[in-house]
């Protein structure tokens, strides 16, 4: 008996441990930011962890839209930090890199439910060339008619031009990276774009004041928090959210901001 109790035990705190449930939920007051990358099948590589499955996608975005929550595009959210005030139970869906089953996967999910979307773009780029690096599946990124078409409930920001590491090359080439990739994001979309997202998560004071320079009015990180309305516009915090995981983790990661990136 003894025996029992102390596996049941050592059971209950590795449960606790992996799954940190017993953490106090976010409040309503403060919005999450979801980090995603692709939405596609899996293909038994190290890159699954980045591709949530269709149905997952639209299983976890139903949730949220069942649980009352509304969805912004970033700089939408961002035009409240004047009001000292979000709103309650809103969420910013992100989408880093601009994977072209952004547009094929997650697009008509998003308008099924109403939601809206912030996409990161790399732009010009046709493959993604760090997957033709390490797997055989090669995936398309987003190309200039898809992006036009998603611009009704999509943000495009600006992710660099190259998806560069920014406190690994010099200044002048962080500067050439996020102001080019600005421009040509503006010149797919014909309009402003206001958001962008540190590739890898690398940023220091010198890069953040960059972003500043270019114009941007706000900026992702992924560093695991929710969006508080004393936050810095140009450091805001994301929940990233795993192909590799399952509903559980998604919940607690929503609403426990459980995160091991």
């Amino acid at each position: 008996m003894i025996f029992i109790c102390i596996l049941f035990f050592v059971i209950f705190i590795a449960f606790s441990l992996r799954y940190n449930w017993w953490r106090i939920p976010a409040g309503n007051d403060k919005v999450r930011v979801l980090m995603y990358h692709s939405i596609d099948e899996h293909f038994g590589d190290k890159f699954d962890k980045w591709r949530v499955k269709p149905e997952d996608f639209e299983r976890q975005i139903a949730w949220m839209s069942k649980k009352g929550y509304k969805f912004f595009t970033l700089s939408e959210i961002c035009e409240f930090l004047d009001d000292k005030e979000f709103p309650k139970k809103s969420v910013c869906i992100t989408f880093d890199d601009g994977y072209g089953d952004n547009f094929t996967n997650a697009y008509k999910i998003l308008k099924k439910y109403g939601a809206k979307a912030t996409i990161f773009l790399i732009p010009n780029q046709d493959e993604n060339y760090w997957e033709a690096k390490n797997t055989s599946h090669i995936s398309k990124m987003l190309n200039k008619e898809q992006i036009l078409q998603m611009r009704d409930i999509v943000e495009f920001g600006a992710h660099t031009s190259t998806h560069a590491n920014l406190t690994a090359i010099s200044i002048q080439q962080a500067k050439n990276e996020i102001e080019n990739s600005k421009k040509d994001v503006e010149n797919i979309t014909k309009k402003p774009c206001l958001s962008f997202a540190y590739p890898y998560g690398k940023f220091n004071n010198e890069i953040v004041d960059l972003v500043d320079e270019a114009g941007f009015k706000n900026a992702v990180i992924v560093r695991r928090g929710v969006f508080d309305i004393k936050d810095e516009r140009l450091k805001i915090k994301r929940i990233g959210i795993l192909g590799t995981e399952g509903f559980f983790d998604f919940w607690l990661r929503f609403t426990r901001i459980r995160n091991k990136f």
